[in-house]
């Protein structure tokens, strides 16, 4: 059976709540399917995103080949100004929006293909919006006139250096630097030694290195670990040698590379830092992209039974208390605690998203794209767990496929954030939400000289106040009744409406309509049986970023109008709110409450449902989550020729349908990306939020 490219991307999303698909307590099996499904899945949204594009796209049919037109959507509710990363096979390149105005743009030796460019980009995207960019190779005619293409930065290369055991009183230092912070590196040893933030005019020591913890195998000794727990025999020890550094400088961003070495004479590294320093734009627009200092790490392969860590050292005097959060919600104090056995594993917490440590004028702030353990075994120390290769023969094990024999190479992905409290309680909300929804790239071949159409405009932006992020917004999979109540005595009467898992457009539509026939495929049986799908309503989803007291202006309740946020989708009939899943209309709901500053545990109190919600104004308070049923006003719309469905003659959609449509799509599952290769290696990533 045909699948539609959102069915198959609600079943890669499907998948993800597994945790032994998770990097660290993964099995093999579970590991394969896990990434079978998820590419499945994005395979699926690419090629809606491709159909919806085209449609709209501002090229015309033209002679000239041997370009691209790359398209960045920015998933997030707010205007995001980011560097964005497109490999080329061209050093020299030519890069210009949609209007034909060139872009400040950025070109360097690729750090994974050596044949290959980076292609550093410079945009600004307006919430729920895409921006086109055409890249081609200069030609010999455009350089006779000067014209102006991407920047080459310069490359500053420093020999391996052994690692040392003494602390040198001298350090010889390198630094680079952006308009909030310099990183000072010492030459001697190729590692970080401090970072300056502007603000606060401080400047802390700040190193970072690769370590190991091993562990017990053998069935009968003391303590295993296995992919479930976690049982060190003894303290971390460093995993390098020696380091090579290089530095790239040039206009938009500045990145260092760091080479570690196992031994000193090996001829490829194990581990690998690249670490960006962004140059934006001055004010409100650049703020995120300028605190930050944007890593990622290359891991492995790693030797039998380790686990290899980041430990982040500095000066700051934290008394070996960290904060971390467990659910990617709220932040919770860690302090370190002495145990008679296995003190160390038992210090280790989840970070879902962030942690930090901080004394009384600094804060250092980590934030993660996927969830990790996190520990501080020293003050003013963070060590975040990256990876993990094990074997035992414990009984059962290798027959139940439960070893982590897993010589692959992993890439992480960690922003750092220095500075006053006052500064990252602001920026580490709003920066951990934009590292997980990162702007999705599609770059198909261009074959056409690309021209403005007369009649092309952007798309409306969807804006919400900073405070707030668009945590889901999503066309229901299922045909649900309204009335909970009635949705259960429709199911037991068998009737179609059952939650769809395995969703796809039927194979013939014909003539505009706004509820489209679908198929649905049992879990329970093999049947096909028909459902509609409504386009006219959607599932929003809204959180408060903030904690109350948190921020004295991010924290207060925020009162947004959905009928003109939303207006670049379409016209708002009405607003309903549901429970967090959506299922219950939440006016039928009781809520419960339990007193908690007492001390004392209590059984609760329900109070009555609150009163229907009228009208299109909602509040938001800090830490709230609420969710929302939007009824769209009903309009004709077809499916685009080229989606993976036969939809008889070519009629397109209404702009605001389009961009409802790839907008939805984008947001199902909570769809994120890490951009940076291209359409080839896209990368989306399904997670499961509150």
């Amino acid at each position: 059976m045909q699948r539609s490219p959102m069915g198959v991307e609600v079943d890669g999303g499907g998948y993800v709540q597994d945790h032994y698909a998770i990097t660290g307590t993964h099995t093999p099996n579970v590991r394969d399917m896990y990434e079978e499904h998820l590419s499945t899945g994005m395979k699926g949204v690419l090629k809606l995103m491709a159909s919806i594009i085209q449609d709209k796209s501002p090229v015309l049919s033209g002679p000239e080949p041997g370009g691209h037109l790359a398209v960045v959507y920015n998933p997030l509710a707010w205007t995001v100004t980011t560097i964005v990363t497109l490999t080329v096979d061209f050093p020299e390149v030519n890069l210009t929006d949609e209007t034909g105005n060139p872009l400040p743009a950025q070109v360097q030796n690729s750090k994974e293909m050596p044949s290959a460019y980076d292609l550093l980009v410079l945009t600004t995207i307006p919430g729920l919006s895409y921006r086109y960019y055409v890249i081609r190779p200069m030609r010999r005619a455009q350089k006779d006139t000067q014209e102006t293409g991407a920047s080459v930065g310069s490359t500053k290369q420093f020999d391996r250096r052994p690692r040392k055991n003494h602390k040198q009183v001298a350090r010889r230092l390198v630094h680079v630097e952006n308009d909030c912070y310099t990183v000072f590196l010492d030459k001697d040893t190729n590692l970080m030694d401090s970072i300056w933030e502007r603000q606060s005019n401080q400047t802390i020591r700040v190193t970072q290195e690769f370590m190991e913890y091993y562990n017990h195998h053998g069935w009968g000794q003391e303590s295993i670990s296995d992919n479930s727990v976690f049982t060190p025999n003894g303290t971390a020890k460093p995993a390098w040698a020696a380091v090579e550094m290089e530095i790239l400088e040039g206009q938009l961003v500045t990145e260092i590379r760091q080479d570690f070495y196992r031994t000193g004479n090996d001829s490829d590294p194990t581990y690998t830092i690249y670490s960006r320093l962004a140059r934006g734009p001055p004010g409100a627009d650049g703020e995120l992209l300028c605190h930050r200092l944007e890593q990622e790490y290359r891991v492995g392969p790693l030797e039998l039974n380790c686990e290899a860590i980041l430990r982040t050292s500095t000066n700051l005097n934290t008394g070996r208390v960290l904060y971390s959060d467990n659910n990617g919600y709220q932040m919770q104090r860690r302090a370190y605690k002495e145990y008679e056995a296995n003190t160390i594993a038992r210090n280790y917490y989840p970070m879902t998203q962030s942690a930090f440590i901080q004394d009384r004028q600094s804060r250092l702030v980590l934030l993660s794209e996927q969830a990790h353990g996190v520990s501080r075994q020293g003050s003013g120390q963070m060590e975040v767990m990256l990876h993990p290769r094990m074997w035992n023969n414990k009984q059962g094990t290798s027959s139940d496929d439960l070893t982590l024999n897993d010589t692959s190479v992993v890439h992480t992905v960690l922003w750092l954030l220095l500075g006053p409290r006052t500064l990252t309680r602001d920026l580490g909300p709003r920066s951990g939400v934009a590292l997980q929804h990162r702007p999705v790239v599609l770059i198909p071949d261009l074959s056409e000289t690309t021209q403005v159409r007369p009649d092309f405009q952007q798309q409306e932006a969807v804006t919400l106040p900073p405070s707030l992020h668009l945590q889901i917004l999503s066309i229901p999979g299922w045909t649900y009744n309204l009335n909970h109540t009635k949705h259960l005595q429709n199911l037991q009467k068998g009737e179609a409406g059952v939650q769809v898992s395995r969703l796809t457009l039927a194979s013939s539509l014909s003539g505009p309509r706004t509820h489209h026939q679908a198929k649905v495929l049992s879990p329970e049986s093999s049947r096909l049986c028909e459902v509609k799908v409504d386009f006219r309503r959607v599932l929003l989803r809204l959180r408060h970023l903030y904690e109350e007291g948190q921020h004295p202006v991010r924290s207060q309740p925020v009162t947004v109008n959905l009928q003109s946020v939303l207006r670049g989708l379409g016209s708002v009939v009405s607003v309903e709110e549901r429970s967090l899943t959506g299922t219950w209309d939440v006016s039928t709901l009781h809520r419960w409450s339990w007193k908690i500053r007492d001390g004392h545990q209590h059984g609760g109190s329900s109070h009555r449902p609150l009163p229907p919600h009228r009208g299109p104004n909602i509040t938001i308070h800090p830490k709230e989550i609420r969710t929302f049923f939007i009824h769209f006003e009903e309009q004709s719309c077809w499916i685009s020729p080229g989606s993976g469905v036969n939809s008889g003659p070519s009629v397109r959609w209404a702009p605001s349908q389009a961009h409802l449509r790839l907008v939805t799509a984008l947001h199902q599952g909570d769809c994120t990306h890490h951009s940076g290769q291209g359409a080839a290696a896209l990368n989306l990533v399904f997670e499961a939020k509150l």
